[in-house]
């Protein structure tokens, strides 16, 4: 079975679901706890994130396969670097599939990319809020 296939069976879309968004500790500890470096990292993907979901949508619904991959991979890249495996292995699905240039399960593994990248944001926002609290308790 494909993976894309596997993340939209509902017990296997379970299963990958309760796998943390993000490996917290992985990623502190990659910045040294860097609570500033954190928050700026944090909104660069943000900013970079929109971009890349806008572009992997509309190479989804034109099906055009080489920016699928390029939009795809470029996302894996940035979630595998903040150690965001989930989100990782659904942008991972879709590059795959903008290399075959085999679209028929691209709606399904579009939903799946975006309940992690969402799944990914909370998370994010969680962390950056308790970095922001670290440096104001620094300031005082």
């Amino acid at each position: 079975m494909r993976l894309g296939a596997l993340l939209t069976h509902p017990a296997e879309r379970r299963r990958f679901m309760s796998t943390p968004a993000l490996d917290r500790d992985a990623l502190v500890e990659l910045l040294d706890g860097n609570p500033g470096l954190i928050v700026t990292i944090v909104d660069a993907f943000f900013d970079d994130c929109s971009d890349y979901m806008a572009a992997i949508r509309a190479a989804v619904e034109a099906e055009d396969a080489d920016r699928l991959k390029r939009e795809a991979h470029g996302l894996k890249g940035a979630t595998g670097s903040l150690r965001a495996g989930p989100a990782r292995d659904a942008a991972g699905v879709l590059e795959e599939m903008g290399q075959t240039g085999d679209f028929t399960e691209s709606d399904a593994a579009l939903e799946a990319l975006e309940r992690e990248i969402d799944r990914l944001r909370e998370a994010l926002h969680a962390l950056k809020a308790d970095c922001e609290e670290e440096l104001r308790q620094g300031d005082g």
